[in-house]
Order: structure tokens, then C-alpha cells, then sequence
């Protein structure tokens, strides 16, 4: 199959759990504590479904974003729900039968959104995480260059050298905060597990691309590293800052923050552009050039995943792409339907694997 023709699958890792995306829908699968699987799904309604010029080239990316972030915060409430819902089975189990069969509705009144994470809390930590992304990795780097070289302005048509310079150490500044950022989080023992599940999206993503064949063995013999990557985009980001800001000089502080939060939007649709060029046309020698620094900053958010977390992936890409089926031997998992804000929603006839509401999945045009 040509990269032309080819169906394309992304998505990101959750808590013990992988979301994947189709054009036209997302699916979340999740490990319970019992070794069980539950896998939810969500119809998509994009700005790129219902307008015609989210679609722009320019103008795709900023989209891209906005409902990634969403969908991934999304799929991250879900796993946290599941989580609280194993928690209070867990709760009841040493309970007599009597006193579990009391508990039971409790259960069911979370499951309908009593005691889910929901709409609120999905807010309520977009806008924090928002503030200290830009905060800690767009607005810190512009201000500690003046500590490292000195306060100090300069024109583009006047002192052109200083301009680069000063950027260029900008871009050096904000990989470091980036890479500390993660080198640290990563120590802690959930986050390494997360960096797993997010090995085993790509793998089962790469095997799919690669191979058409989905299984265990099949998702092992691949690496855990993917073009579409959102920590790629990161990296091209911070290349294309320095070349865009380098056309806007080095201003007086205030006035250079407010261009570093102005440029954003035009720096975001570039650095897609080139993501989305190097996952389509990933065999070519000038993807591979472009996609290679962004594979090594992947070594930093992905780690080598057990068989049990390639089998999560696998559950959620079936969930999405109507040309996997699930392998022989998997068991069937639950099947729940995910509400606003990542809330839990339990059918009488749960959705069956691959059949989505709406139009048939498509090409998704997100990052693994």
C-alpha cells in the first residue's frame, strides 16, 4: 500500500492504558487491576469534519493541536475513572456478599457520572497545564537568554549575528528545560510506565504501517520510535523558533515576549507541515533526514513494552481501524462508550469492535 492510499493511525499512551485515533473516532483501552481490558470510544466532531478550512494547509496544524489536546486529556480522564473504579472494587472485595450486593448500585451511579472525572476537571487541568507549558518552555527561555549573554537589543538589519546568536541560544536554553523537564518525570516510577505504553502505540502503529499484520509477535519485532511523534514535533518547534524569531529581532523584554506568544500559531503550522510530510512520506531519504533528530528525542518518552501492554495498543487500534481484528486468543473486553470530559458510559448492548457511528474511519492525520 502507497503512503498516498494508506490509512493512517495516531494517538498517545494514558495511565496503564493506549488511546488510538481514527478519522472519525477515538478508542481508549485500559489494563484493570484484575488483568481485565476496557476500551471505550468516542465519535469525533473536529473543526477539520465540519469546516473546510481546518483543513488549510497553515491552518491544519493550530486544529491538529487544539483537538489532540482535547482528546488526550479526554482519554487521560477516562483511564483515571478506571482507575477509580478499581479502586472501590477493590475497596468492597474483602466485603461479605451481602455488603458488595449494597455497594454495587454505588458503582453504577459513578458509572453514569456521580463520582466521574469529568467536563470540570478536564478544564481544570487544560488551563493550568496550558499556562505552565507556555510559561516553562515559550516565555522562561526568552527571558534567561539576557542572564546568560547580557541584557541587550538588536535589529535584524543591524546587528544580524546578535540576532541569531541570542535565538540560537534561546532554542539550546528551551531544549534543556525540555529535556530536564522530562529526564525528571521520568524517575517517577507511573511516568516510566507511561513512557512503556507509549512505546507499545507506536510499535503496534509501525506494525500496522509496516506490516498490515497486528499481533504480539508481529508489534515486538518493531521499534518503538514513529515520524508522527508528538515529541518530533517538539523538536522541529524548537528549530523553527529559532529561524522565525530571527526575523523579529532581539526587542526589549516585554515586547519580545509578547512576539514569542504572537508567533505561535504560524511556528505551530509550520513545524506540522513538516511532521506530517516526514509521516507520509517516511521512506524517503529527506523524510528520514528531517524525522531523525526528532526519532532521538523520542529515546527520552518511549521505553521497550512487556507483551501485556502490546496487547492494550492492539485492543485500542482494533477498536478504530476496521482492517485489524483483534488476534486469536484475546479475550473480549468491555466495551463503554466515553463521555465529555473522559466520563465512563455504559450501554445495555455494549458497541461492538470497529462498529462506530458516523462515516467509516478514515486516514487520521495526528501523530502517533
Amino acid at each position: 500500500m502507497s503512503d498516498k492510499d494508506q490509512h493512517f493511525y495516531g494517538g498517545q499512551a494514558v495511565l496503564e492504558g493506549v488511546m488510538m485515533r481514527s478519522k472519525t473516532a477515538y478508542a481508549t483501552a485500559v489494563r484493570r487491576m484484575d488483568d481485565s481490558v476496557i476500551v471505550g470510544t468516542r465519535q469525533l466532531n473536529t473543526l477539520g469534519q465540519r469546516y473546510a478550512w481546518a483543513k488549510w494547509p497553515m491552518v491544519r496544524g493550530n486544529v491538529v493541536l487544539l483537538d489532540s489536546l482535547t482528546m488526550g486529556l479526554e482519554s487521560l480522564n477516562f483511564s483515571g475513572n478506571v482507575a477509580l473504579e478499581d479502586e472501590a472494587r477493590q475497596g468492597s472485595a474483602g466485603q461479605e456478599q451481602a455488603d458488595a450486593q449494597q455497594q454495587a448500585p454505588r458503582v453504577t451511579a459513578a458509572d453514569a457520572g456521580g463520582e466521574n472525572l469529568g467536563e470540570k476537571v478536564l478544564w481544570l487541568t487544560m488551563l493550568p497545564a496550558l499556562a505552565l507549558g507556555i510559561g516553562l518552555f515559550v516565555l522562561l527561555p526568552a527571558w534567561a537568554v539576557d542572564w546568560v549573554l547580557g541584557a541587550q537589543q538588536a535589529t535584524v538589519g543591524g546587528a544580524f549575528g546578535e540576532v541569531f546568536l541570542r535565538n540560537l541560544v534561546e532554542g539550546l536554553i528551551r531544549l534543556i528545560v525540555i529535556v530536564g523537564y522530562i529526564g525528571g518525570i521520568s524517575l517517577i516510577p507511573y511516568i516510566r510506565r507511561v513512557f512503556e505504553y507509549h512505546g507499545a502505540e507506536h510499535a503496534t502503529v509501525n506494525a500496522f504501517e509496516e506490516l498490515g499484520r497486528v499481533t504480539v509477535a508481529t508489534v515486538r519485532g518493531q521499534s518503538p520510535l514513529h515520524p508522527r511523534c508528538g515529541t518530533a514535533f517538539i523538536l522541529v518547534v524548537i528549530v523553527v523558533k529559532i529561524l522565525v524569531n530571527c526575523f523579529l529581532g532581539w526587542p526589549e523584554l516585554w515586547l519580545r515576549l509578547l512576539l514569542r506568544l504572537a508567533v505561535l500559531p504560524p511556528i505551530a503550522g509550520i513545524a506540522y507541515e513538516i511532521i506530517h510530510y516526514a509521516g507520509r512520506h517516511r521512506h524517503s531519504l529527506f523524510a528520514r533526514a528531517l524525522a531523525a533528530p526528532g526519532l532521538l528525542m523520542q529515546k527520552l518518552t518511549t521505553r521497550r513494552p512487556e507483551p501485556e501492554q502490546i496487547e492494550v495498543a492492539i485492543y485500542a487500534l482494533a477498536a478504530v481501524a476496521p482492517e485489524v481484528a483483534l488476534p486469536e486468543g484475546f479475550p473480549e473486553p468491555e466495551r463503554v462508550s466515553i463521555g465529555a470530559g473522559g466520563r465512563i458510559i455504559r450501554h445495555e448492548e455494549p458497541p461492538v469492535a470497529g462498529a462506530l457511528p458516523g462515516e467509516g474511519p478514515g486516514a487520521a492525520e495526528g501523530e502517533p
